[in-house]
């Protein structure tokens, strides 16, 4: 019998405290993975009149990999919930189960931790459990004609090898966001943009992989986050009305803002806004007799007040994960 990807699955559970094991309930929609044991090595000097190396040992041990998703409603919320680390609900009518909660996430502030999971890979039947996996930094890609995914680059604590305890799954969604569902707007979700043909978001927490001990364990003690580096790409028809918009912005060194909505017509929403980017880079080379395009690199900065980036999760209404 063959063990196959078309017969694994990946489950996901969020820890109360770093690397303490939680039960998984997530079931991600995943298109790969690369989790893996990782170990580092010193290898014996002694010089003893024979000619090769007499031992090695291990040194710094731990788990790190990727995971790659489709932008299913649920899963979507999650990533960006593990990615930046803080989740209120939000009731804008003050109503209890009214039908318009929702969840806002934005970056933890400088007293809190970034959110560490256990997760468990399942070989078709062999099962691996990873613990205290943090999010180093997420890619958020979506582009005409294809299904948008999200991208997670884990650095965790230790592999296990065995089946984590498993709660009530919360299953994937019927359907993931389609392109069509992918709306980009200029400003706060009020004027939308029929330019643009692929988006590009990453978000680096720059984790401290490196805090290890000498406490008998050979792992990692804890995963600081480091600064929040928030940046982009966008691919830009070229238009007159993007030269006279976010080309001079560009030009002038003018602050922009950027909104990315993903909604289905049966009430499935995510958004996210960037309230103060930058464009550090807009080209609109001639490369053949096609459209011409503009290729522009954006850094998400700190605004004057609210926080540098906001999701608001409308397929979770209970304001945790």
């Amino acid at each position: 019998m063959a063990y196959t990807g078309a017969k694994s699955s990946v489950l996901l559970g969020i820890e109360s405290s770093f690397a303490t094991e939680a039960t998984v309930k997530y079931k991600l929609p995943f298109k790969s993975e690369s989790i893996n044991h990782k170990i580092e090595t010193a290898k014996s000097e002694a010089l003893l009149g024979i000619r090769g190396t007499k031992s090695l040992v291990p040194t710094k041990e731990g788990a790190e990999g990727s995971l790659e998703l489709e932008a299913y409603p649920t899963a979507s919320g999650l990533a960006f919930y593990l990615a930046l680390g803080k989740s209120v609900l939000m009731d804008p009518d003050s109503t209890p189960s009214s039908g318009d909660e929702y969840t806002k996430i934005t970056p933890i502030d400088l007293t809190a931790d970034i959110p560490s999971a256990t997760v468990q890979v399942d070989h078709f039947g062999q099962k691996m459990k990873y613990l205290g996996m943090k999010v180093n930094s997420l890619k958020f890609s979506g582009a005409v004609g294809s299904i948008p995914s999200i991208s997670l680059d884990l650095v965790g604590k230790e592999e296990v090898i065995g089946a984590a305890t498993q709660g009530t799954i919360v299953d994937v969604d019927p359907q993931p966001f389609f392109f069509k569902e992918l709306i980009l707007y200029t400003d706060e979700f009020v004027t939308p943009t029929d330019l643009y043909s692929s988006i590009e978001l990453n978000i680096a927490n720059n984790l401290d992989t490196d805090d290890y001990r000498l406490d008998g364990t050979g792992k990692r003690k804890t995963l600081e986050a480091g600064n929040l580096e928030i940046t982009g790409s966008l691919d830009i028809i070229f238009d007159a009305s993007v030269i006279s918009g976010e080309y001079t912005k560009f030009k002038n060194f003018q602050d922009a803002q950027l909104g990315i909505k993903l909604e289905k017509t049966t009430g499935e929403k995510l958004e996210i806004f960037l309230p103060r980017v930058n464009f550090s880079e807009m080209t609109h080379d001639i490369s053949g007799a096609e459209k011409i395009m503009i290729k522009a690199n954006f850094t998400a900065l700190i605004p004057t007040s609210g926080d540098i980036i906001v999701i608001s999760d409308y397929q979770n209404t209970t304001g945790t994960y």
